[in-house]
């Protein structure tokens, strides 16, 4: 089954969208080629066509130009990155290649232009109009189902359970409490800072390990050096960096929050997926989806506000016995429920089904 991936986010840019669509790219078991906007950083690659544009907009100069290269390559289905604004263009694709499109939805991508009546409308309709539709979280799905009222496929994200695995050394006699993510407002970097500084006052013996990149990143380490909490900020890493560094960490917290009155929420989290795979106990914030990465009082803990930060921090370094636990209970609903093995297998599925139901 031949598929033509149209997005605007792909890698090597940075992000979750990119690195999830580059996930499936990677592992999908049949030709592929993916339509993606101008980037002076990738690498020539005969799978990716490049737009001269940075963005492409689903204009009709757009269409054709997608019309051109489809015809070359004869997809049998249409698969679209995001829900918007790109599938606007998927009736009109539909009806001059003569193949189904799905989409896939993630999260903000969602909510934001779900709040208001024009853009909802533009993503609603292309949504509705698709052959099929997947969504990365639970949560993402009985989203979009309610703003489209039709059914949407669960399609889950995996990790990778290889590169992303428990660390063979013990904990030293000072814990390090991890956070993994951009640096803007709702990942919460600053709530890590002062439940870290808060045990620390209790005379727990805690450092905090802060990875990721963004605008936030002076605020923050000012934050640090003010509470006083050794800090050792990672900025900007290489991919292939980011497993070590879980794995220096003892507990992972990203106590996300929603904001803008909800149009800003976690989709899912892959950061806690990647920490649970590290054997690490995860502290995620009650956002979105994330919560559907904890299995509560089990393999971590999920909170509200940074009062349950501190309390969910103080049971773990508290109890190195239970911590451990909870980090192996993590690992194995890693290997259970969040593979890639699993997602590709929805993936297909899907896609196989709108084709059949589209000839």
């Amino acid at each position: 089954m031949r598929l033509l991936l149209i997005t605007n986010d792909y890698l090597p840019k940075a992000g979750g969208i990119q690195q999830y669509l580059g996930n499936l790219v990677e592992r999908y078991d049949g030709p592929v080629q993916v339509i993606a906007p101008k980037d002076t950083a990738a690498e020539r690659d005969a799978q990716v066509v490049r737009s001269k544009r940075k963005f492409m907009w689903p204009t009709r100069g757009t269409r054709r130009w997608i019309e051109e290269h489809a015809d070359r390559f004869n997809p049998d289905v249409i698969l679209f990155g995001a829900p918007y604004p790109l599938p606007t263009m998927g009736p009109a694709l539909r009806a001059s290649l003569g193949v189904p499109y799905g989409v896939i939805a993630h999260g903000a991508e969602v909510t934001v232009p779900a709040a208001f009546p024009g853009t909802r409308q533009l993503l609603a309709g292309p949504v509705k109009q698709a052959d099929v539709v997947f969504a990365n979280s639970r949560w993402t799905a009985g989203k979009v189902e309610r703003i489209t009222k039709r059914s949407v496929t669960h399609l889950g994200i995996g990790v990778d359970l290889e590169s992303f695995h428990p660390s063979d050394a013990g904990s030293s006699d000072e814990l390090v409490v991890g956070c993994v993510s951009r640096f803007i407002p709702r990942k919460g970097h600053a709530e890590v800072l002062h439940a870290a500084a808060g045990l620390r006052s209790r005379g727990y013996r805690v450092r905090a390990s802060i990875v990721g990149r963004g605008r936030l990143e002076k605020r923050l380490r000012q934050v640090a050096e003010s509470l006083e909490v050794p800090t050792a900020f990672h900025v900007d890493i290489p991919w292939a960096e980011l497993p070590g560094r879980y794995r220096e960490m003892d507990v992972f917290a990203m106590p996300c929050r929603n904001r803008w009155l909800g149009l800003e929420q976690e989709g899912l989290g892959i950061v806690f997926l990647e920490a649970a795979a590290s054997g690490l106990p995860v502290v995620a914030g009650a956002s979105g989806g994330a919560p559907e990465t904890v299995l509560p009082g089990r393999s971590g803990f999920v909170v509200h506000d940074r009062d349950g930060l501190v309390e969910a921090l103080e049971i773990l370094v508290s109890d190195r016995a239970r911590m451990s636990a909870m980090g192996t209970a993590g690992r194995a609903y890693m290997e259970d429920e969040f593979t890639w093995d699993q997602v590709m297998e929805r993936l297909r599925s899907g896609l196989e089904q709108a084709v059949k139901n589209a000839s």
